[in-house]
């Protein structure tokens, strides 16, 4: 059974080329650099890691990037790393669902990958075969499950919303999965704030006012219903966890 809910194709359009660009206020970096000993590590590897901008927040560090994605142009990201002076190590040319990697790193991550398949407990469970003992992993994923994510975007971009399983997105799930493979939690929450972002282009000038006034509504709701709540499942852009391996 096929259990992808995107296409190659669809990745190939919308990451377009290399990019090892990230902003210093990116909530996902942020989270990271806030909750993560990067001292404890000397390489990671990060599946589905085409354009490359995410790794960054490792080669920072002076940590070892290595990547695997099933997008071709994923083998041209080792020379963009290294002709920027990180330390590089190998980038896989293959799809994860039926690669058996060939080694294991201190720290395996995956940013919005999960969620987009049908058996994502399986995927995250294969995310822990190229885990070292001791190693880590990180894991990120928006947070469409939130009531005041989940309907504007069902109904303003719901075509976007159909390539995520917001089943996948359950921090105590993650939690439960990585506890039984004996892994200890170092930091699960739900971040970002509130933002709603989408890839409906649709430019009809009823439906942009009308998202608008819908959007304004559901801020002035969520302010009433959460004061002086800056995160909450409820409506948090995004959700992640950090676990680390037993030996």
């Amino acid at each position: 059974m096929e259990t992808k809910l995107t296409e190659q194709n669809y990745w190939v359009s919308v990451q377009g080329n290399t990019n090892l660009n990230l902003p210093d206020n990116n909530p996902v970096k942020v989270w990271i650099e806030n909750n993560f000993n990067f001292s404890e590590i000397n390489n990671c590897i990060e599946i589905g890691c085409f354009p490359g901008r995410y790794l960054t927040i490792f080669g920072n560090q002076g940590i070892e990037v290595n990547g695997l994605d099933f997008i071709p142009e994923v083998e041209s990201l080792k020379s963009a790393f290294e002709n920027s002076n990180y330390l590089t190590g190998s980038f896989i040319n293959a799809d994860f669902t039926n690669y058996t990697p060939q080694e294991k790193y201190d720290c395996v991550v995956s940013f919005g990958f999960i969620e987009h398949f049908i058996n994502w407990d399986i995927i995250l469970e294969k995310h822990i075969d190229y885990v070292k003992e001791n190693g880590y992993i990180i894991l990120e994923v928006p947070n469409f499950r939130g009531f005041f994510q989940r309907l504007p975007r069902y109904l303003f971009d719901f075509q976007n919303y159909k390539r995520h399983n917001v089943k996948s997105m359950d921090l105590e799930k993650w939690k439960k999965i990585l506890i039984e493979n004996n892994f200890d939690i170092v930091n699960a929450e739900y971040f970002g704030g509130y933002e709603l972002w989408n890839e409906n282009n649709n430019k009809n000038r009823f439906f942009l006012k009308t998202k608008l006034i819908t959007e304004k509504l559901f801020l002035k709701i969520k302010r009433l219903l959460y004061p002086n709540v800056s995160n909450h499942k409820s409506f948090s852009s995004y959700m992640g966890i950090i676990a680390k391996k037993n030996v």
